[in-house]
């Protein structure tokens, strides 16, 4: 053979393994790739309102997630403070239950300027305190997202 022909048969070869690699690892990528969806509610007690967004990212493969709490807290339809805080969870399912427990929680910047009792009243421990637990009904919604239910009760759309 001569040179120019191994020459481009090799060039040939790399760039085929090159593309091979390339598609594998983006077949890898997308499996293991964090998915997400958000949810807007407001949450009333007493004189108080909130208005709050759950942004959840997760992982399937591992069952672990985090989920990013942001929103404004109103006292007598007047601000009294801001929600921001990250919760980290893992969680286990049976069927279309699903049993989260929180792991840390971490507060963003210091742009948080509640204390945990206050956001008590207006959030589930799950999203205040470490080592708390909650239970929800989640079935999909088509491509679209996916509902939260505790019993037959729809709480929220979590929205892709």
């Amino acid at each position: 053979m001569k040179k120019r022909t191994i020459a481009i048969l090799c060039l040939v070869f790399f760039a085929a393994g090159a593309l091979i690699s390339w598609l594998y690892h983006l077949r890898l990528e997308k499996m293991e790739n964090t998915e997400a969806c958000s949810a807007s509610i407001v949450v009333y007690h007493e004189n108080a309102r909130a208005n709050i967004t759950l942004d959840f990212m997760y992982t399937m493969k591992t069952q672990t997630g985090i989920v990013a709490v942001s929103g404004t807290y109103y006292k007598n339809d007047k601000v009294a403070g801001v929600i921001r805080r990250d919760v980290s969870y893992v969680w286990t399912e049976n069927k279309d239950s699903f049993h989260f427990t929180s792991l840390n929680i971490h507060h963003v910047n210091d742009d948080e300027s509640l204390p945990n009792d206050v956001i008590s009243d207006v959030l589930p421990d799950f999203f205040v305190y470490p080592n708390k637990k909650m239970n929800y009904s989640i079935t999909k919604q088509g491509p679209k997202g996916f509902m939260f239910s505790v019993g037959k009760r729809p709480i929220f759309f979590c929205a892709r």
